[in-house]
């Protein structure tokens, strides 16, 4: 890994020029998060996935899957091999956390949340990934690079390389401190070692040039969700935030191409 600065357990914010803010929130990919990780979220009038607009159905369908089977998904990606296998059978080795949870807990939680009409009442939720000639070009230009050679001959030694990856990943993580528990910080700082280990990974199939169209895209489109929540009607007086769970390992790239103000592109609330 090139970047050595520790993951961060905490929210960024970004104050956009235009009206709002947009408050990045790290979470680990299948990881149950506790109480107090969860507060760190705040308040908050609108979420936002850097995910396409099918994913809650697809949630939906792990739910039901993993009432029929629990395990099932986690066991299926457990014997596919690959990064995210490794990925998976490391969390499943951590007993002091809850670990490989499908659906992905955090992000669905956060939705259930937003379409609750208790409490604060519904908020206007946007799933940002585009759907357009420009991302599925994006698209192809990843496949390309992935299937060139150089790529395909580091995946003889992926398992040499991930040993490698993982022990670089686990000096940039430390247990959250917010969390008072030690078996639970340790084991939170277990899996975030694992997942940017896998994040890494999978990024490094991708020229930089790929990364950062993507996530200039992406922080564009995140600006035309605010923009579209700051226009709606919002009762409350505060300035209004667009909340963004995002994992931890990709949330500083996020943020890099946040501050470089991409023009806002439009984007539309998801409708129930």
């Amino acid at each position: 890994m090139t970047d050595s600065a520790p993951l961060s357990w905490s929210p960024v914010e970004w104050e956009d020029p235009c009206g709002g803010i947009i408050r990045l929130w790290p979470f680990l990919p299948n990881v149950v998060m506790t109480d107090s990780l969860r507060r760190t979220a705040g308040d908050w009038h609108g979420l936002a996935f850097l995910l396409p607009d099918d994913e809650s159905d697809i949630w939906d369908d792990q739910a039901e899957q993993e009432k029929a089977s629990p395990g099932i998904n986690r066991d299926s990606i457990s014997a596919s091999g690959g990064t995210l296998a490794r990925m998976m059978l490391g969390q499943s080795s951590i007993e002091s956390i809850q670990t490989c949870r499908f659906p992905d807990p955090e992000p669905r939680r956060l939705l259930q949340a937003a379409e609750s009409v208790s409490g604060t009442g519904s908020r206007p939720v946007f799933f940002v990934e585009p759907e357009d000639e420009e991302w599925t070009q994006w698209v192809e230009d990843c496949a390309d690079e992935m299937v060139r050679l150089r790529h395909l001959a580091r995946s003889i030694f992926s398992g040499r390389i991930w040993k490698r990856t993982l022990r670089e990943a686990m000096h940039r993580t430390n247990p959250p401190d917010s969390v008072r528990d030690d078996e639970k910080a340790h084991g939170l700082a277990q899996a975030s070692a694992l997942a940017a280990a896998w994040w890494h990974r999978s990024e490094s199939v991708l020229s930089p040039e790929l990364q950062s169209r993507r996530d200039q895209r992406l922080a564009s489109r995140l600006r035309g969700a605010l923009g579209t929540l700051c226009g709606g009607q919002i009762d409350d007086a505060s300035t209004p935030v667009l909340l963004v769970p995002v994992m931890q390992a990709w949330m500083p790239s996020i943020h890099a191409a946040l501050k470089k103000s991409p023009l806002p592109e439009h984007v539309e609330e998801e409708e129930e």
